[in-house]
């Protein structure tokens, strides 16, 4: 059993991963935001004249990098097959592939 320090800090440390994980899919809805409404002004101004076609792949490129990126940070997370465990470095001390030797 822990105490009701190591308790409290698990608890806080748990919030701060929360806050990031919102913060970090706030900016990528932002960023994906910015990329639909580019494509969207593109569409409406430039469109039927088919200038300022740098604007289309900009814009694909900010719209469905984030929906790429959640993808597979979710995808490794369900598929992560020791349930969460972090993966542990192995010391190159005695093997084969040793600098040192």
């Amino acid at each position: 059993m822990g105490s009701y320090r190591e308790e409290k800090e698990i608890i806080k440390k748990e919030q701060e991963n929360i806050g990031r994980t919102w913060i970090a899919c706030v900016w990528s809805f932002l960023v994906s935001m910015t990329g639909g409404l580019t494509l969207g002004w593109w569409e409406y101004k430039h469109h039927p004249t088919n200038s300022q076609l740098w604007m289309v792949p900009f814009s694909l490129i900010l719209l469905v990098t984030p929906v790429i990126i959640w993808f597979s940070v979710f995808s490794s997370a369900i598929c992560d097959s020791r349930g969460g465990e972090s993966q542990r470095v192995t010391s190159l001390n005695n093997s084969v592939c040793d600098p040192e030797r």
